[in-house]
């Protein structure tokens, strides 16, 4: 039965997947069944977030969920941030009315008044998320950093020719597969199934209900030091409906938990809120700067408008950066009252299209129709330009430039006109139509502001190169708005400018790619008020709440919610409007305004960052008073799309703590916390050492001294019984002629209530233990030379991980040679490359490495890795070459020994030893050599003879006697003439038994002047050369060896190392986790080490009653301890006293001993 309902359940699962697999965006509406959450942790901020456009918990189902800064540190912050559009619209009946969509609020399904509007049975009339945009068996929301969360394809991607939907690729910000941010969140949303009021927002589909708007959602964080406390959202909002909205706003509701912390109860009732127009930033304070638990700073949490809806048909230039181009500037004359006379130039406009009309006023006046409404204007009344009502009530063809905002009350009122000193267009003359920064979009398929880079950006409408795609190559912007037939498979409604969205990105730096190209209007509203009033399903409360330039503070020091708006703006059908948001946090006002400040760059650089280099994946081994760290080499190769490959070093971080807090801090100019510094470090030996001379908030980064990069590191520092928490990080170089700072990829650790940990894969967690009794670790046996043996290096091996060392398995290290040329262009013989073999399954481990440097790291096969030691080719051992004097202590000429060269006959120096003796003429005979058609050396008696000492076989030698001197025939010497040399050619047997040239022995002159202290060799004196002998072929190493084990007789014999630490017991110890609950003293320890791999513990209390009862089982016989949770059978505290335990290990024997507790 059970097996049933499997099969059943991953049915229902698999077959909607695959059905939405193939629906393209377009076919889709929101679904509160696809409601599903996931958790932004990629730096100092950790928050949950759901796919309906919603930041905070939903305490109804997941009540920990509260949002935390620093990540790790049990301080809550984010209750809820709900986004909310709103409009207004004429209903069915003819009413003007206030509709607002927002998210299904923090109690999902219920009626509180932070949530949002629900039917009777409980269903959401509200934003709910489309499905398809995630994996429905992993129930996450899609994040880059998590490839099982992705679905199997894209619905808003089919629309690409060459790769329909984007199977197995990340939909990227920045294009197909493009993974720039540490974590990168993606989900759609709309308000289908807001139908609470009398409106139909699309006449092609009735159900549709809300205000027919579709929003897009993206979320990123960097752990990058200038922004590691800020989650970025960019909000998307697109008009799917028929109904062409006039006068919508854009909202964000917070509410905190300020200074409450997972330990405290709260500390709600003195919270605070101010507001910045210039920063366009609104944020959060606690009255006292003091949390419930007494912990401070309490700090702040701001939110910034760095992208607010732009208002392109107002004729403003609403953002401030045209100011360098044609048209007129904004005056308080311009919106002055006026009267217009009949025959007084005017400037209609219909406010569907928002065409403007220039003519003159009729005697009859003129009737302007708005929101289906009819106004008359007669002639000869005085216009006034009445502020954000989205109408041009003086007639001059400009939209609300009296906006603007008053402060405080009278007398001190405080007006203050938004646009005055602002470019304009002037519809009766046309100065300023030809500016494109007045009034520019992002979906008018134009690059405004003329920052689109042929070189580096004509990549394609998929915004990635080299994939061949639509636009690619062309010389000109690919927007990702397209014409009708520029690729096959538009739908949807067109936008004012008859272009389609294409769901792809287009190329950088235009449209959608192009922050700047939007004529924002900014923050406009900012109201405190009581966090119940109005409550979420209020749409006229929260309407009036967003009004444009309702700005207060009041509500300080109370239990306090904040609202922020932007508006009104209008959105027609097929068009977007796009909200960028900072949610960040600072120990101070001066901090959150620098994080701010930083943020905001990092928006105007449209998010491009240098990027850290890829994370790498990290492996821990606990030890006894150790643990093993191994990670790969990924992040050796990754690329930064300003840099290139600037891979520089790892650092490896450990601490106590999730949130890295014991570790010492490295603090900016302010004294805030940069950086932590590392347990180790270790960089290319590239000759970047020092800091950095790029500052990052007045810190120098330091880049190492040159140690050279490695994989693997023990840190013997540890201690057992301590919960260690380890990670390992790639940094790059930076650039320095570009101003670039070193980047450093992330290290990040979630750790829950229940204690379920998300982490990166660079990140492990490790308890260092001593090992079960009768433990015995792995290790090899000696490396034994079973063939060859004239190689004057060394093979060696370092276990690095004993837990893959496997049991009784031989392995062999063999070689290949060649001829190679030495320093000096001659012939010797070298190692080619190496292999390492199961000697007993034959399996070919490491085939052919090159690799053979004394400081090259092999790969780890089987838990250990190869060490060689080798000559770099081979050559006369210096140290071990040396004249032996048979009579005297004079000086003797210094010689030279290289393979033999001459005309076309190369010697090749064989990897031996040799000894030449000297005597009178006669004690050797040389063989005939041919060193060419024209030279012949003869066979002569010589002075000398030639032992290999490796073999110990005489050697056969040709000799060149060139230096000669009467009576001095057959003698090895030189400069008697003044000029030349004897030679001694060597002639060694080969594989097949033939002679063949190998070295050649000269004498070298003197280089002192002091010809007359050198003399030749004569009877008596010897010359020892040996060589340095790389690797050859017929060199075979070979071991053996033994995994971990248990010895039973050593067991016996180590049974009185049992005890139990710490004892006593006073209070706590230090390897006693935070308390992670509100009340009481949270989870104690006792450790009992040194057990026996299987094993019962009882513990009595002094009176001899059974305490607790333990069934020990190691699963792991390096791991020899049980960690006692003191709690009694009957799960009730210990009391404090002394207690005996007793440990029966069967046939290992006993253990009795006491223990106290003390209070």
């Amino acid at each position: 039965m059970n097996r049933f309902i499997a099969i059943l359940f991953a049915f229902l699962f698999s077959v909607p997947a695959a059905v939405l697999s193939q629906t393209t965006i377009d076919e889709l509406h929101g679904d509160e069944l696809y409601s599903y959450r996931n958790w932004h942790s990629g730096n100092q901020f950790r928050t949950t977030v759901y796919n309906d456009g919603f930041v905070g918990h939903r305490n109804s189902i997941h009540p920990d969920d509260i949002g935390e800064w620093p990540i790790n540190s049990g301080h809550n912050y984010v209750n809820l941030i709900t986004y909310f559009l709103l409009a207004e619209v004429k209903d069915t009946n003819g009413i003007i009315t206030h509709i607002s969509s927002e998210s299904n609020g923090i109690h999902t399904g219920g009626t509180g008044d932070s949530s949002g509007d629900t039917r009777e049975d409980g269903s959401w009339q509200t934003n709910a998320p489309l499905p398809g945009f995630a994996n429905p068996e992993f129930q996450r929301i899609a994040m880059s950093h998590q490839e099982e969360s992705w679905p199997v394809t894209w619905p808003d991607k089919f629309e690409d020719a060459i790769d329909p939907g984007w199977p197995g690729a990340w939909n990227g910000y920045f294009g197909k597969d493009i993974l720039n941010a540490d974590q990168e969140s993606y989900y759609l949303f709309d308000d289908y199934q807001n139908d609470e009021f009398s409106f139909f927002p699309d006449s092609n589909d009735v159900n549709r209900r809300g205000l027919g708007l579709r929003g897009t959602v993206r979320g990123f964080q960097w752990s990058n030091v200038l922004v590691e406390d800020v989650l970025f959202q960019l909000v998307d909002i697109k008009n799917i409906g028929t109904y062409n909205h006039s006068k919508m706003i854009f909202g964000i509701v917070s509410g905190p938990v300020f200074g409450r912390s997972v330990q405290g109860g709260g500390d709600g009732s003195d919270d605070c809120a101010q507001f910045d127009l210039q920063r366009k930033l609104g944020w959060h304070f606690d009255g006292d700067d003091i949390g419930d638990t007494g912990w401070t700073p309490v700090g702040c949490q701001g939110f910034s408008y760095f992208e607010s809806p732009g208002n392109p048909y107002d004729g403003i230039d609403d953002d401030d950066d045209a100011l360098g181009g044609p048209g007129k500037v904004i005056t308080e004359e311009l919106f002055a009252p006026r009267v217009i006379n009949v025959g007084d130039p005017i400037v209609l406009i219909n406010y569907t299209t928002f065409e403007r009309t220039v003519t003159t006023m009729p005697a009859a006046g003129v009737d302007i129709v708005y929101l289906e409404n009819v106004y008359h204007y007669n002639a000869g009344d005085v216009f006034e330009e009445i502020e954000s009502n989205l109408i041009d009530d003086n007639l001059n063809g400009i939209i609300d430039e009296s906006n603007g905002y008053s402060y405080g009350t009278e007398p001190n009122l405080v007006k203050n006109y938004l646009f005055v000193g602002r470019k304009y267009i002037d519809y009766f003359t046309d100065d300023g139509k030809d500016n494109l920064l007045i009034d520019e979009r992002r979906d008018d398929g134009i690059d405004n502001n003329n920052d689109w880079n042929a070189a580096s950006d004509d990549v394609g409408l998929d915004g990635v190169a080299n994939t061949g795609d639509f636009g690619e190559g062309d010389g000109r912007p690919t927007s990702g708005w397209q014409p009708a037939g520029a690729i096959p498979g538009l739908t949807g409604a067109p936008n004012k400018y008859g272009l389609y969205d294409t769901y792809l990105p287009g190329e950088p730096r235009v449209d959608k790619t192009d922050i700047n190209e939007s004529d924002m209007i900014g923050l406009t509203a900012f109201n405190i008020y009581i966090w119940n009033n109005p409550t979420f399903t209020d749409d006229e409360g929260m309407w009036n709440g967003f009004t444009p330039g309702l700005l207060n503070d009041y509500g300080q020091l109370s239990d306090t919610d904040l609202m922020l708006g932007s508006g009104y703006f209008p959105l027609s059908t097929g068009n977007i409007e796009r909200f960028s948001l900072g949610i960040m946090f600072g120990i101070n006002q001066d901090d959150l305004f620098t994080n701010n400040d930083y943020a905001k760059k990092t928006y105007e650089e449209n998010y491009n960052f240098a990027k850290a280099p890829i994370i790498p994946t990290l492996e821990l081994i606990p030890g006894d008073n150790m643990v093993t760290l191994i990670w790969d080499d990924a992040a050796e190769y990754s690329a930064d799309p300003i840099s290139g490959l600037d891979f520089e070093g790892y650092r490896i971080y450990r601490s106590t703590d999730p949130g890295w807090n014991d570790m010492l801090p490295i603090t900016d100019g302010q004294g805030t916390t940069a950086y932590r510094k590392p347990l180790a470090q270790f960089d290319l030996a590239d000759g970047e050492t020092g800091y950095h001379p790029i500052h990052v908030r007045g810190v120098e980064f330091y880049l190492g001294n040159d140690t050279g990069i490695v994989h693997s590191f023990v840190d013997s520092t540890a201690r057992n019984g301590q919960t260690y928490y380890y990670a390992v990080t790639a940094y790059d170089r930076g650039d320095a002629a570009l101003g670039i700072a070193p980047s450093e990829c992330s290290k990040y650790i979630a750790v829950a209530l229940d204690g379920s940990v998300e982490r990166g894969r660079n990140v492990g967690i490790a308890k260092p233990e001593a090992p079960v009794l009768g433990f015995k670790e792995a290790n090899i046996a000696q490396l034994t030379l079973v063939d060859g043996g004239t190689a004057t290096g060394a093979v060696g091996y370092e276990i690095v991980n004993p837990t893959l060392i496997k049991e009784n398995v031989t392995y062999q290290v063999v070689f290949e040679d060649s001829v190679v040329s030495n320093d000096a262009g001659r012939q010797v013989m070298g190692t080619k490359n190496f292999s390492l073999l199961n000697a007993q399954t034959g399996q070919v481990l490491i085939d052919k490495s090159t690799s053979l440097a004394r400081d090259v790291e092999h790969p780890i096969t089987d838990g250990f890795v190869i060490k060689l030691i080798n000559a770099s080719a081979l050559d006369v051992w210096a140290d071990s070459s040396y004249w032996m004097n048979g009579s005297d202590d004079s000086l003797l000429h210094t010689y030279t020994f290289q393979p033999y060269r001459y005309s076309r006959t190369n010697g090749t120096g064989l990897a031996h030893d040799y000894l030449i003796e000297f005597g009178e003429v006669g004690v050797g005979m040389s063989t005939e050599f041919v060193a060419s058609a024209t030279r012949i050396y003869p066979v002569k008696e010589t002075n000398f003879t030639v032992t290999n000492l490796t073999t110990g076989e005489p050697v056969a030698y040709g000799f060149n006697d060139q230096d000669f001197v009467a009576g001095e025939e057959g003698k090895f010497t030189a400069f008697t003439d003044r000029s030349r040399t004897d030679e001694i050619i060597l002639m060694e047997p080969n594989a097949q038994d033939s002679l063949i040239v190998t070295w050649a022995l000269t004498l070298t002159a003197p280089t002192d002047g002091l010809d007359s202290l050198y003399r030749n060799a004569k009877a008596g004196d010897k010359l020892q050369i040996k060589t340095t002998k790389p690797f050859l072929s017929n060199d075979v190493y070979e071991f053996t060896t033994a995994a971990r084990q248990v010895d039973v007789e050593m067991a016996k014999a180590q049974m009185d190392l049992i005890k139990v630490v710490p004892n006593p017991y006073v209070v706590s110890n230090s390897w006693e986790p935070l308390n992670p609950y509100t009340t009481g003293r949270g989870p104690r320890e006792l450790h009992f080490i040194h057990l026996p791999q299987k094993c019962t513990i009882r513990i009595f209390s002094i009176r001899g009653q059974l305490v607790q009862e333990i069934e020990h089982n190691s699963a792991d016989i390096s791991d020899g301890t049980y960690v006692w949770n003191m709690l009694t059978k009957d799960l009730l505290d210990i009391a404090y006293g002394i207690y005996i335990y007793h440990v029966d290990a069967g046939e290992l024997g006993e253990k009795t001993g006491k223990f106290a507790i003390v209070k």
